[in-house]
């Protein structure tokens, strides 16, 4: 496999309130969601995508399948990309926590890999799935520009993994909707990460 950029773009905002874990919860995009996609297009006319991946969810699979269509190019579309899975918080308004998941979340928060309460996908689980999804689509994936739409957890996993970092580590690194992740990539030697960018541009 020859070397090649490594894009990971978070989707935008959607319309779920402030505050929601929308996991597995599939929202829209917001209009202010949209405009911050589109943002990203100046970045794509610059180094235009030659493989492009995403998850199932429609928050990342609309703008993916926008990017491919304007390349030309099919579209990796795979459910085991998706976010975590929150369990009884997946969706749910925090108002309407209870104490025991409160609880469970701040738990969860300092240590995600050795809590997994209120019915959370375990990190170990998660990780795994995130992480082996993501090899089988290099082993179809082509070109010197590959592009994952993709969710904050999802892109924390990966890195996690690629750094050789512990799960309690998840909380340094912060990727803003429609934040980026560029990487250098060879199998030949460990991903380098080149950057994460967070100064998001509204487009039209």
């Amino acid at each position: 496999m020859s070397s090649f950029r490594l894009t990971l773009l978070r989707h935008g905002a959607t319309i779920a309130p402030a505050g929601i874990l929308t996991g597995h919860t599939d929202l829209p995009l917001s209009a202010l969601g949209e405009q911050q996609m589109a943002g990203r297009n100046n970045y794509f006319s610059r180094f235009p995508p030659s493989s492009i991946a995403s998850s199932d969810l429609c928050r990342c699979a609309g703008f993916a399948r926008q990017l491919a269509g304007k390349a030309g190019l099919d579209c990796h579309i795979d459910s085991k990309l998706r976010e975590m899975n929150f369990g009884e918080l997946d969706g749910l308004a925090k108002a309407q926590w209870s104490e025991a998941q409160q609880a469970a979340w701040a738990l969860w928060s300092q240590n995600p890999e050795a809590n997994t309460g209120a019915d959370i996908e375990s990190w170990v689980s998660f990780s795994a799935r995130v992480n082996a999804a993501f090899r089988a689509w290099l082993q179809v994936s082509h070109g010197n520009h590959r592009v994952m739409i993709t969710h904050g957890g999802v892109a924390k996993a990966l890195l996690l993994n690629w750094l050789g970092l512990p799960a309690v580590r998840h909380n340094q690194f912060w990727l803003a909707h429609a934040g980026m992740i560029t990487l250098y990539w060879d199998d030949e030697y460990l991903p380098i990460l080149q950057g994460i960018d967070n100064e998001v541009l509204l487009g039209a």
